[in-house]
């Protein structure tokens, strides 16, 4: 009884922390792609750990806990991938091989929680499908530090790709070797469920330990040299505009622009391109002054779209917070420098439905659709 209760403990402890870390990721301002997965896959790993409780739930809850609990395994390889490959890590194809392991998932728990539930060919077939799926998905996130392995990476790079392998092999093979013994011996599946909550609070301490790590210092590029044999050269003008597709990736969808501490070289490092080439592209193909001027028309532009609510914009320091101004003095010289008029003005103009016209047409406007190949 009391292996049982303890196991309860690190339950209610391990859902916690994943409803915590899902409420701080959330919260934060400017979420990356690693971040948004791992979000999903808190909140996932909360209703997992909550599904062996839910014998005596009605059956609706039953199969909102196996679907919103299917991302746990098959979500944290996309957070891997993107850990360290960068914030292109995850294609399409990976998200689909991830939503195809979710729906084996859902399907074998939801059957798994039904009383007198009688095993059929399709449940064999699925729960072999999901066994190799699920096993695949664990080993290549295992493996997922290791890619492009050099030892010119920093020692704190290493360190943090051989500390993942420890801590995320540890908790997938006492999990494992827990749940192999506890078929064998009954009375240790009480175990089994608390070190299977303490590995996953593990996981997600060193998670978010990583992300702070990566917000200092982005994966190292592993992108092949496009000059290889069998590889097309691309010309400068190809590859240009191909970054310049990742840089409005980054400032009009993950809106980096809000992180109030970017340097051109962390930027340059997620886009797997020297910090010069990113620099070039900015003053000489976008018609920028430099690359803080990139970033304060995006944050102005952002605040413009705030100011202009009718409600809930009361707080002029918040805009420019919410914009990626690190203080109130920075935010309206730049206000006042695109748009002509203070926040505060902009703000009561718009109240009034006489918005000031943004001075140049183009001001706001960043030319990233298409770059100058003469």
């Amino acid at each position: 009884m009391a292996m049982q209760g303890g196991a309860i403990a690190m339950t209610a402890i391990a859902v916690t922390m994943s409803l915590l870390s899902l409420l701080i990721l959330l919260l934060r301002r400017a979420k990356r792609d690693a971040e948004v997965l791992f979000a999903v896959v808190s909140g996932s790993l909360a209703l997992s750990l909550m599904s062996p409780w839910m014998g005596n739930a009605p059956e609706w809850i039953k199969w909102t806990v196996a679907i919103g609990g299917s991302a746990t395994c098959n979500g944290f390889w996309l957070v891997s991938r993107v850990l360290f490959r960068g914030d292109h890590g995850v294609r399409l194809r990976h998200v689909l091989l991830a939503a195809g392991v979710a729906l084996l998932i859902a399907l074998h728990r939801g059957t798994a929680m039904q009383a007198n539930a009688s095993p059929s060919m399709l449940m064999v077939a699925i729960d072999a499908m999901l066994t190799l799926t699920s096993t695949s998905l664990l080993a290549l996130s295992f493996l997922e530090p290791l890619r492009g392995w050099s030892m010119k990476w920093t020692p704190a790079e290493r360190r943090l790709r051989l500390s993942f392998m420890v801590v995320y092999g540890s908790s997938v093979l006492s999990t494992t070797l827990l749940g192999e013994l506890a078929h064998a011996f009954p009375a240790l599946a009480p175990w089994r469920a608390g070190i299977v909550a303490l590995c996953a609070s593990a996981m997600i301490v060193f998670t978010h330990l990583a992300f702070r790590h990566r917000r200092k210092v982005p994966a190292p590029s592993n992108r092949r040299d496009l000059t290889a044999p069998g590889k097309q050269v691309q010309t400068p003008c190809e590859d240009d505009a191909r970054l310049a597709a990742l840089l409005r990736h980054q400032l009009e969808v993950l809106q980096v622009y809000r992180e109030p501490d970017l340097r051109v070289a962390e930027l340059a490092a997620r886009l797997g391109t020297a910090e010069y080439r990113l620099s070039k592209l900015i003053t000489r193909q976008l018609g920028e002054r430099n690359f803080n001027q990139l970033l304060n028309r995006h944050r102005v532009a952002h605040a413009c779209k705030l100011l202009a609510m009718p409600v809930g914009v009361d707080n002029i320091l918040h805009v420019s917070a919410e914009s990626g101004f690190a203080s109130l003095g920075p935010f309206n010289r730049a206000f006042k420098t695109i748009m002509g008029s203070t926040p505060t003005e902009y703000r009561a103009a718009c109240l009034k439905g006489e918005p000031p016209s943004i001075p140049n047409g183009e001001l706001l406007g960043v030319r990233l659709e298409q770059v100058d190949c003469r």
